[in-house]
Protein backbone atom coordinates (compact mmCIF):
# COMPACT_ATOMS: atom_id res chain seq x y z
CA UNK A 1 0.00 0.00 0.00
CA UNK A 2 2.89 2.34 0.66
CA UNK A 3 4.12 1.72 -2.90
CA UNK A 4 0.63 2.45 -4.27
CA UNK A 5 0.57 5.73 -2.34
CA UNK A 6 4.02 6.72 -3.57
CA UNK A 7 3.22 5.80 -7.19
CA UNK A 8 0.05 7.90 -7.13
CA UNK A 9 1.94 10.78 -5.51
CA UNK A 10 4.63 10.73 -8.20
CA UNK A 11 1.91 10.76 -10.88
CA UNK A 12 0.13 13.66 -9.19
CA UNK A 13 -3.00 11.55 -8.74
CA UNK A 14 -5.24 10.08 -6.07
CA UNK A 15 -7.33 6.91 -6.03
CA UNK A 16 -10.29 9.05 -7.04
CA UNK A 17 -8.57 9.86 -10.36
CA UNK A 18 -8.34 6.23 -11.47
CA UNK A 19 -10.56 4.84 -14.25
CA UNK A 20 -9.84 1.15 -13.57
CA UNK A 21 -7.62 -1.21 -11.59
CA UNK A 22 -5.64 -4.24 -12.67
CA UNK A 23 -4.11 -7.24 -10.95
CA UNK A 24 -2.04 -10.27 -11.83
CA UNK A 25 -4.62 -12.92 -10.90
CA UNK A 26 -2.37 -15.99 -11.13
CA UNK A 27 -1.20 -18.65 -11.31
CA UNK A 28 1.23 -18.22 -8.45
CA UNK A 29 1.65 -18.54 -4.69
CA UNK A 30 -1.64 -19.09 -2.83
CA UNK A 31 -0.76 -16.54 -0.15
CA UNK A 32 0.52 -13.89 -2.55
CA UNK A 33 -2.56 -14.14 -4.76
CA UNK A 34 -4.89 -13.82 -1.77
CA UNK A 35 -3.03 -10.76 -0.47
CA UNK A 36 -3.04 -9.09 -3.88
CA UNK A 37 -6.72 -9.77 -4.47
CA UNK A 38 -7.74 -8.58 -1.00
CA UNK A 39 -5.74 -5.38 -1.49
CA UNK A 40 -7.31 -4.62 -4.85
CA UNK A 41 -10.82 -5.27 -3.57
CA UNK A 42 -10.22 -3.08 -0.57
CA UNK A 43 -9.19 -0.20 -2.84
CA UNK A 44 -11.88 -0.77 -5.47
CA UNK A 45 -14.97 -1.35 -3.30
CA UNK A 46 -17.11 1.75 -3.01
CA UNK A 47 -15.62 3.37 -6.11
CA UNK A 48 -17.51 1.32 -8.74
CA UNK A 49 -14.33 0.99 -10.77
CA UNK A 50 -13.98 -1.79 -13.34
CA UNK A 51 -11.15 -4.18 -12.56
CA UNK A 52 -9.19 -6.52 -14.83
CA UNK A 53 -7.48 -9.70 -13.69
CA UNK A 54 -4.77 -10.79 -16.12
CA UNK A 55 -2.77 -13.97 -16.39
CA UNK A 56 0.66 -13.94 -14.77
CA UNK A 57 1.96 -16.17 -17.57
CA UNK A 58 0.49 -14.02 -20.34
CA UNK A 59 2.02 -10.95 -18.70
CA UNK A 60 5.45 -12.63 -18.81
CA UNK A 61 4.95 -13.50 -22.48
CA UNK A 62 3.91 -9.95 -23.36
CA UNK A 63 6.98 -8.55 -21.62
CA UNK A 64 9.22 -10.84 -23.67
CA UNK A 65 7.42 -10.15 -26.95
CA UNK A 66 7.37 -6.36 -26.60
CA UNK A 67 9.92 -5.54 -23.93
CA UNK A 68 13.04 -5.29 -26.01
CA UNK A 69 14.20 -8.92 -26.00
CA UNK A 70 14.91 -8.74 -29.75
CA UNK A 71 12.77 -11.78 -30.56
CA UNK A 72 11.81 -12.70 -34.11
CA UNK A 73 8.53 -11.20 -35.29
CA UNK A 74 6.89 -14.65 -35.42
CA UNK A 75 8.39 -15.93 -32.15
CA UNK A 76 6.34 -18.27 -30.00
CA UNK A 77 6.93 -17.60 -26.31
CA UNK A 78 6.50 -20.29 -23.66
CA UNK A 79 6.05 -18.77 -20.18
CA UNK A 80 7.08 -21.04 -17.31
CA UNK A 81 6.65 -20.77 -13.54
CA UNK A 82 7.93 -23.48 -11.22
CA UNK A 83 4.92 -25.08 -9.48
CA UNK A 84 7.21 -27.41 -7.50
CA UNK A 85 6.85 -31.21 -7.23
CA UNK A 86 8.38 -31.49 -10.71
CA UNK A 87 5.43 -29.59 -12.26
CA UNK A 88 5.19 -26.25 -14.04
CA UNK A 89 2.59 -23.60 -14.73
CA UNK A 90 2.92 -23.00 -18.46
CA UNK A 91 1.28 -21.34 -21.47
CA UNK A 92 2.46 -20.13 -24.87
CA UNK A 93 1.67 -17.09 -27.03
CA UNK A 94 2.68 -15.36 -30.25
CA UNK A 95 2.73 -11.62 -30.86
CA UNK A 96 -0.54 -9.74 -31.19
CA UNK A 97 -2.30 -9.13 -34.47
CA UNK A 98 -4.98 -6.50 -35.00
CA UNK A 99 -5.82 -3.32 -33.16
CA UNK A 100 -6.36 -4.84 -29.71
CA UNK A 101 -2.69 -5.96 -29.49
CA UNK A 102 -3.46 -8.88 -27.18
CA UNK A 103 -1.08 -11.88 -27.55
CA UNK A 104 -2.45 -14.89 -29.41
CA UNK A 105 -2.49 -18.09 -27.31
CA UNK A 106 -0.88 -21.15 -28.90
CA UNK A 107 -0.76 -23.47 -25.88
CA UNK A 108 -3.52 -23.42 -23.28
CA UNK A 109 -2.38 -22.42 -19.79
CA UNK A 110 -2.20 -25.27 -17.34
CA UNK A 111 -0.20 -27.39 -14.93
CA UNK A 112 2.30 -29.42 -16.95
CA UNK A 113 4.95 -32.05 -16.49
CA UNK A 114 7.99 -31.33 -18.72
CA UNK A 115 7.37 -34.50 -20.73
CA UNK A 116 3.80 -33.39 -21.52
CA UNK A 117 5.03 -30.00 -22.71
CA UNK A 118 7.48 -31.73 -25.03
CA UNK A 119 4.60 -33.72 -26.53
CA UNK A 120 2.46 -30.61 -27.06
CA UNK A 121 5.27 -28.39 -28.36
CA UNK A 122 7.15 -30.23 -31.07
CA UNK A 123 8.44 -26.95 -32.58
CA UNK A 124 11.19 -24.76 -31.18
CA UNK A 125 10.01 -22.02 -28.78
CA UNK A 126 11.38 -19.09 -26.78
CA UNK A 127 11.35 -19.89 -23.05
CA UNK A 128 10.54 -17.19 -20.49
CA UNK A 129 11.07 -18.05 -16.82
CA UNK A 130 12.28 -16.15 -13.74
CA UNK A 131 14.18 -19.29 -12.74
CA UNK A 132 17.92 -18.86 -13.26
CA UNK A 133 19.46 -22.34 -13.11
CA UNK A 134 18.70 -26.00 -13.66
CA UNK A 135 15.31 -25.65 -15.35
CA UNK A 136 16.48 -25.56 -18.98
CA UNK A 137 18.30 -28.87 -18.65
CA UNK A 138 15.10 -30.44 -17.26
CA UNK A 139 13.03 -29.42 -20.28
CA UNK A 140 15.68 -30.17 -22.88
CA UNK A 141 16.15 -33.58 -21.29
CA UNK A 142 12.38 -34.14 -21.74
CA UNK A 143 12.69 -33.30 -25.46
CA UNK A 144 11.65 -29.63 -25.59
CA UNK A 145 13.63 -27.39 -27.98
CA UNK A 146 14.41 -23.73 -27.25
CA UNK A 147 15.46 -21.19 -29.87
CA UNK A 148 16.21 -18.61 -27.13
CA UNK A 149 15.42 -17.89 -23.50
CA UNK A 150 14.61 -14.91 -21.27
CA UNK A 151 15.43 -15.63 -17.62
CA UNK A 152 15.86 -14.10 -14.20
CA UNK A 153 14.78 -10.55 -13.43
CA UNK A 154 14.04 -9.79 -17.08
CA UNK A 155 11.43 -12.58 -17.15
CA UNK A 156 9.53 -11.56 -14.01
CA UNK A 157 5.87 -10.45 -14.42
CA UNK A 158 6.34 -6.72 -13.84
CA UNK A 159 3.54 -4.41 -12.73
CA UNK A 160 3.84 -2.13 -15.77
CA UNK A 161 3.22 -5.06 -18.11
CA UNK A 162 0.24 -6.12 -16.00
CA UNK A 163 -1.11 -2.59 -16.55
CA UNK A 164 -0.46 -2.63 -20.30
CA UNK A 165 -2.14 -5.99 -20.78
CA UNK A 166 -5.08 -4.99 -18.58
CA UNK A 167 -5.56 -1.74 -20.53
CA UNK A 168 -5.84 -3.71 -23.77
CA UNK A 169 -8.26 -6.20 -22.26
CA UNK A 170 -10.32 -3.36 -20.78
CA UNK A 171 -10.64 -1.89 -24.28
CA UNK A 172 -12.07 -5.26 -25.36
CA UNK A 173 -14.78 -4.95 -22.73
CA UNK A 174 -13.22 -7.44 -20.32
CA UNK A 175 -13.52 -5.28 -17.19
CA UNK A 176 -15.60 -6.62 -14.30
CA UNK A 177 -16.70 -5.61 -10.83
CA UNK A 178 -14.29 -6.11 -7.95
CA UNK A 179 -16.81 -8.38 -6.20
CA UNK A 180 -16.76 -10.87 -9.09
CA UNK A 181 -12.97 -11.04 -9.42
CA UNK A 182 -11.28 -14.19 -8.18
CA UNK A 183 -7.72 -15.46 -8.11
CA UNK A 184 -6.65 -18.09 -10.59
CA UNK A 185 -4.85 -20.52 -8.34
CA UNK A 186 -4.89 -23.19 -11.07
CA UNK A 187 -3.49 -25.83 -8.71
CA UNK A 188 -5.69 -27.17 -5.93
CA UNK A 189 -4.50 -27.35 -2.34
CA UNK A 190 -2.97 -30.75 -1.62
CA UNK A 191 -5.88 -32.02 0.48
CA UNK A 192 -8.38 -30.93 -2.19
CA UNK A 193 -6.31 -32.59 -4.92
CA UNK A 194 -6.37 -35.89 -3.01
CA UNK A 195 -10.14 -35.62 -2.43
CA UNK A 196 -11.02 -34.86 -6.05
CA UNK A 197 -8.31 -36.84 -7.80
CA UNK A 198 -7.30 -33.80 -9.85
CA UNK A 199 -4.33 -31.50 -9.22
CA UNK A 200 -5.99 -28.42 -10.71
CA UNK A 201 -9.03 -26.23 -10.10
CA UNK A 202 -12.26 -27.03 -11.97
CA UNK A 203 -12.05 -25.90 -15.60
CA UNK A 204 -8.23 -25.73 -15.63
CA UNK A 205 -5.87 -27.87 -17.68
CA UNK A 206 -3.85 -30.69 -16.16
CA UNK A 207 -1.24 -32.36 -18.33
CA UNK A 208 0.95 -34.39 -16.07
CA UNK A 209 2.80 -37.67 -16.28
CA UNK A 210 -0.31 -39.67 -15.40
CA UNK A 211 -2.38 -38.35 -18.30
CA UNK A 212 -4.40 -35.42 -19.54
CA UNK A 213 -7.55 -33.80 -18.19
CA UNK A 214 -9.15 -30.63 -19.50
Amino acid sequence: LAVVDETLRQAGMTLGDLDAMAISAGPGSFTSLRIGLATLKGLAFGRALPVVGVSTLETMALGALEGGSALAADAEVLALLDARRGEWYAGAWRGAQGDDRVPRPTLIEGLYAPSRLALDLTRSVVAVSPETSGWREIFEGAGLRFSASVTGREARPRADWVGRLATRRLARGEGQSASSLSARYLRRAEAEARRTGSAVEEGETERLESGERV
